[in-house]
């Protein structure tokens, strides 16, 4: 039984002797008890406090329990064994409530030293996959951003000028980069900084980039167009302030 100063440990592994194998070798290691398990199950996960997933299926089956296990066991620590890197695959790991990975190449002593990081609440990655894995979290976030932005109601050109505004372009460079004129383009601004009820360019031109941004302005609906006067319709929401939290 394990103890407080000495959490359990279980092996889900690809078969019956791998995950024995590993399990002794982690216990002799260690000195604590380690389960060997092929199947989930979830009497011996509810008691253990690190479980290690050997990959034996595709990423989505693997994610699919990896996201089974962290709802049934917030407080468990998973940590994948065998995983090929990629940005992808890893940005997965972490949004399916995974703590830490082994690569497929990786020694038994570094296998110990991530789950012991992973067991201290860090995810360890070599600096070339850190570097894509920021990337591509930074790619999600800004087509997350694009699409609220699409929600809006902003037209194709709208959105081109958006892009420029994050840039920090005046008017004039904007309309020489469409080919349009400077009067067009403040009009262009005007109507995208009512639709999406922010009060300057400055903040309209942060919401392609900043990943919490535009989600913090709740653009939930498209825009709807102001009736003319005497007419019925829906009245666009108040512009956005920022010392004001939404209700």
């Amino acid at each position: 039984m394990a103890t407080a100063s000495s959490p359990a440990m279980a092996v889900l592994g690809t078969s019956k002797y791998r995950a024995e194998a590993l399990a002794l070798s982690l216990s002799a290691h260690t000195e604590q008890d380690v389960v060997p398990l092929t199947q989930p199950e979830l009497s011996v996960l509810a008691r253990t406090s690190t479980v290690l997933v050997e990959l034996d299926m595709n990423l989505e089956s693997a994610l699919k329990l990896i996201r089974d296990i962290t709802i049934q066991h917030p407080d468990a620590t998973v940590v994948v064994l065998g995983l090929l890197e990629s940005e992808v695959s890893i940005a997965n790991l972490a949004k399916a409530g995974a703590c830490g990975y082994v690569p497929a190449d990786a020694s038994f002593r570094e296998l110990l030293s991530i789950i012991q990081s992973a067991r201290k609440g860090e995810f360890s990655c070599p600096p070339h996959i850190t570097h894509a894995l920021f990337s591509h979290m930074a790619e999600s976030a800004r087509n997350r951003n694009m699409a609220l932005l699409q929600a809006s109601g902003l037209t194709m050109r709208e959105r081109q000028i958006i892009e420029f505004l994050a840039q920090d372009l005046s008017n004039r460079e904007i309309a020489d980069r469409l080919s349009i004129s400077k009067c067009t383009v403040k009009n262009h601004v005007h109507r995208l900084l009512r639709k999406l009820g922010v009060p300057s360019r400055s903040v309209a031109g942060r919401m392609p980039r900043d990943p919490l941004l535009a989600t913090r302005l709740q653009l939930r609906r498209p825009y709807q167009p102001r009736p003319a006067d005497g007419a019925s319709g829906t009245v666009p929401a108040p512009s956005w302030n920022p010392r004001k939290r939404s209700a």
